[in-house]
């Protein structure tokens, strides 16, 4: 038992490390793309299987992105061990924005294993206060490094699920 419960601490404070430390050290350059507005999607609370759109990976969201007119930067996968990562996904940094300005902070595309994992991870996030768009087995983790990026994070979390045939998790 104690092991189980070390191992969950200190998947916790990998995941909020790793996000600290890229927010302080990741890339600022963005690619442009075609400024367009998507309409809004409704926030839910839990991950909608029968309408999320499937991704092959990581690339394939970024250009659906892009190809929907956000602003999007290169994916760096991330190095290291995180809560992500040890289920068997996935994590890439990047930056999205709506607009030609820069993005306000690094945001991330996670892809899971199956949709358990990726249910799991959304709680979690959610439960951290964070603001995401979900798919079948992939997540979009927006920026949440100060007020103005959160403000800018929920203001652009439906654009993105529109887009992408996901669902809002804040």
């Amino acid at each position: 038992m104690r092991t189980t419960v070390t191992a969950a601490i200190a998947g916790a404070i990998g995941v909020v490390l790793g996000a600290t430390g890229w927010a302080l050290l990741g890339p600022e350059k963005t690619a442009p793309a075609d400024e367009r507005a998507a309409p809004a999607a409704a926030t839910a609370s839990a991950v909608d299987k029968t309408t999320a759109r499937h991704y092959a990976d990581a690339q394939a969201v970024a250009d659906a992105l892009d190809a929907a007119g956000f602003t999007v930067s290169m994916l760096h996968k991330q190095s290291g061990d995180s809560y992500i990562t040890e289920i068997g996904g996935t994590a890439y940094d990047f930056t999205v924005t709506d607009k030609k300005a820069p993005a306000p902070g690094d945001s991330g595309i996670n892809t899971f294993p199956n949709a358990d994992a990726l249910s799991s991870w959304a709680s979690m996030s959610k439960s951290l206060g964070g603001i995401a768009v979900t798919g079948d087995t992939w997540a979009v983790s927006l920026t949440t490094a100060d007020e103005a990026a959160r403000a800018d994070s929920r203001r652009i979390a439906p654009k993105i699920a529109e887009a992408l045939g996901g669902t809002v998790q804040s």
